[in-house]
C-alpha cells in the first residue's frame, strides 16, 4: 500500500494546478468584464497573482520530483512566476502598466507551451481529452501573440486579448487538475 501511496503522486496533488486555474480564470473574467479598472491595480494584481501561481507551482515540482523525472519545467515555471511578479512589484504605476502589457503575453506564451506538453505526456491514459486541450492552449498561444504584436496601440481590445487568453489558459488549467483526479481514481492511485 505505501509504494502505491507513493507512485500516486501525480494524482494525489490534482489540486494545484486547480488553484492556479482558478485564479487565471478570475484574472481572465475580470479584465474582460472591468476593462475600466485602473491599469496599476490590474498590474498589481497580476504580480500578485504571478507570485502565488509560481509559490504553487514550486510546491508542485518539489513534491513531484521524489517520485517522477517531469518535475523541471514546473520548477521552471514556478521561478519565472515569481521573479516576474517581485519584479513588477519594485516598479512605480506607469512603468508596471507597461510592463504588466508585455510580462502577461510573455508569460501566457510560455505556460501555453509547457501546458501542451503536459497535455501529450498525459495523452496516453486519456487521449481524448488531450485534442480539446491541444486546441484550447493553440487559442491561448495565438491570442498571445496577437497581443504582444501591438500590446500599446490596441487600447481596449488589448485588454479583451489578455481576458480570453487568461480564461483560456485557466479553464485548460482547472480540466487538467479534474482530469488528473479522475485519473488516480482509474488507475487505483498508481499514477
Amino acid at each position: 500500500m505505501k509504494e502505491r501511496i507513493q507512485l500516486g503522486i501525480v494524482s494525489r496533488y490534482w489540486w494545484m494546478p486547480l488553484i492556479v486555474g482558478i485564479l487565471a480564470l478570475a484574472l481572465g473574467v475580470w479584465t474582460v468584464c472591468c476593462p475600466q479598472a485602473s491599469l496599476p491595480v490590474l498590474a498589481y494584481t497580476f504580480a500578485a497573482c504571478l507570485v502565488f501561481a509560481g509559490v504553487v507551482e514550486i510546491v508542485f515540482s518539489v513534491m513531484m520530483s521524489r517520485h517522477n523525472s517531469q518535475w523541471g519545467w514546473s520548477l521552471a515555471i514556478g521561478i519565472l512566476d515569481i521573479l516576474a511578479g517581485a519584479w513588477m512589484f519594485c516598479m512605480n504605476g506607469p512603468e508596471a502598466v507597461v510592463t504588466f502589457m508585455i510580462v502577461v503575453g510573455i508569460w501566457i506564451l510560455c505556460v501555453a507551451v509547457n501546458s501542451i506538453c503536459e497535455s501529450i505526456m498525459f495523452s496516453s491514459n486519456s487521449p481524448g481529452w488531450m485534442v480539446w486541450m491541444v486546441l484550447l492552449l493553440i487559442a491561448t498561444i495565438v491570442l498571445a501573440w496577437i497581443f504582444l504584436s501591438n500590446p500599446i496601440e490596441g487600447g481596449i481590445i488589448v485588454w479583451l486579448w489578455i481576458g480570453i487568453s487568461l480564461i483560456c489558459y485557466g479553464v485548460y488549467r482547472m480540466v487538467m487538475a479534474f482530469n488528473l483526479r479522475r485519473l488516480g481514481k482509474k488507475t487505483q492511485g498508481i499514477i
